[in-house]
């Protein structure tokens, strides 16, 4: 099983372009858990919030044997946003981190306009790019094959197909 994760800053294209690939590859498309827990919680978060995400993404990954998984987040996108809002991140979740298997990692910049929908927050041009580079690092350190997905519409799909076809050979 190939596993990729599509994984940055909120409002950087992620779904779209998860969508699009599960179409391409038939793969299983993972939606990010996320989303669906703050939107549900209507509240704002706490660092007691970040395990029960990171569950409820892991409980989805795991609903799937499909030979491709294109996943919208991961685990590692929890670590970021925990590290970023509440200045730590939970021992377990690093725990966890290191005994996943990801493929891939599709890493979207902030360089497409903010769209304000119920799950975000972050409308500040600066802070995107601050947590960005916190994805990066992460990313980097993760030792997984990883592509910076930049550009607008065609140009940002063509650079994901691009790296998907190298780990699919």
């Amino acid at each position: 099983m190939k596993k990729i994760v599509l994984i940055g800053p909120e409002s950087t294209g992620k779904t779209t372009m998860a969508l699009k690939l599960s179409a391409r590859y038939g793969g299983c498309y993972v939606p990010e858990y996320s989303r669906s827990y703050v939107i549900e919680e209507n509240r704002e978060l706490t660092l007691d919030d970040v395990m029960p995400i990171v569950e409820g993404q892991l409980a989805a990954e795991s609903k799937s044997n499909a030979e491709i998984q294109i996943l919208d987040s991961n685990p590692l996108a929890s670590a970021v946003y925990s590290q970023w809002y509440y200045g730590s991140v939970p021992s377990e979740l690093d725990k966890i981190l290191s005994e996943l298997h990801y493929d891939l990692y599709l890493l979207c910049y902030p360089d497409i306009d903010w769209e304000e929908d119920a799950a975000r927050c972050m409308s500040s041009q600066q802070d995107r790019e601050d947590i960005y580079d916190i994805f990066l690092k992460r990313v980097q350190q993760s030792g997984v094959p990883y592509a910076e997905i930049k550009g607008e519409g065609s140009d940002r799909y063509s650079k994901a197909i691009d790296m998907v076809e190298k780990i699919l050979d």
